[in-house]
């Protein structure tokens, strides 16, 4: 009878994967290769709200561009969603998808752009502010100033003088966001100010500016894209909530704020769908651009711990 005492406890090893004659790869690699894997995952959140945004991009540019979204047809006046029109149509015989559409052609932009001002000029008046200078005083007195107003309504009120018009509301986006880049740029620049990298870099004689645009700036982007995107979802319903009211995107151009009041009258009468799916469109716009924002808010943290 043939003993297997021992064969249990022989220790065993792993068949060595490793090409003759390569050099086995350092452990450091693979967990950074890991980390970049977990990275994107990470902004995966992103990648759909992004893909969302592209979708809506795609079919917003064919609907406004390409295809008549303003073509009436009296005999189509108010008709329930069917194969022809699976939006249906609004009191003047539109298609409601066509214009639904159309709409994102006109109100992306808006917010995209008006964000994408607020972004430039407040990230750089609140590094300025961050910066320890003396005008950093200054700028705050004025962030004050603003922030003890009724900003929204005094925005209302110069549009309403002004007239509207895509410019203005353009401004009027801006003015409504950059308050907040100011204050997140500074209190980001000023908490990296007693970093030790900072530190050093200025005994060595660099200057401020040099310090802000290197060893700052690049490690508060990501905070930064992350509150673009939040703004952008703010800027879209201050676009909505004003061509509601009449002070936004003039006619015939389509924009889901005046869609939604346009189709509120046919409400009370069992009408849903000319204000059903503009309503909808800004839901699905806003979503797109909180995933956005809460991914890269969660990748950019995992970075920083």
């Amino acid at each position: 009878m043939t003993s297997h005492i021992g064969a249990d406890t022989a220790p065993s090893t792993s068949p060595d994967t490793t090409p003759p004659g390569a050099v086995p790869e350092p452990a450091i690699v693979r967990a950074d290769r890991a980390r970049k894997k977990n990275r994107r995952r990470g902004l995966a959140g992103a990648y759909i709200g992004g893909g969302m945004l592209a979708a809506l991009a795609v079919a917003a540019i064919v609907c406004r561009f390409f295809l008549d979204s303003d073509r009436i047809d009296p005999a189509m006046v108010l008709t329930a969603p069917t194969g022809e029109h699976p939006f249906g149509t609004d009191s003047a015989g539109r298609d409601v998808a066509l214009r639904t559409f159309a709409a994102a052609a006109a109100d992306l932009p808006l917010a995209l752009g008006g964000t994408a001002v607020a972004m430039v000029v407040g990230t750089a008046l609140g590094l300025l502010a961050g910066s320890g200078g003396r005008g950093s005083g200054y700028i705050m007195r004025i962030v004050d100033g603003f922030d003890a107003f009724p900003l929204l309504i005094l925005i209302l009120v110069i549009v309403q003088i002004s007239g509207g018009g895509t410019a203005i509301l353009l401004a009027t986006i801006a003015i409504l966001n950059i308050p907040r880049f100011i204050r997140l740029t500074r209190a980001e620049s000023m908490h990296l100010r007693e970093s030790r990298y900072v530190f050093y870099s200025q005994v060595i004689g660099t200057s401020v500016y040099y310090r802000l645009r290197t060893h700052i700036l690049p490690n508060i982007s990501g905070t930064i894209l992350s509150q673009a995107s939040t703004g952008a979802a703010l800027a879209l319903s201050a676009v909505g909530a004003m061509s509601f009211l009449g002070l936004g995107i003039a006619p015939p151009i389509p924009s889901w704020g005046s869609m939604i009041q346009a189709g509120s009258a046919g409400l009370t009468t069992g009408q849903w769908w000319p204000i059903a799916f503009p309503a909808l469109a800004l839901v699905y716009s806003i979503v797109a651009l909180n995933l956005i924002s809460d991914s890269l808010d969660a990748h950019f943290a995992k970075e920083v711990e």
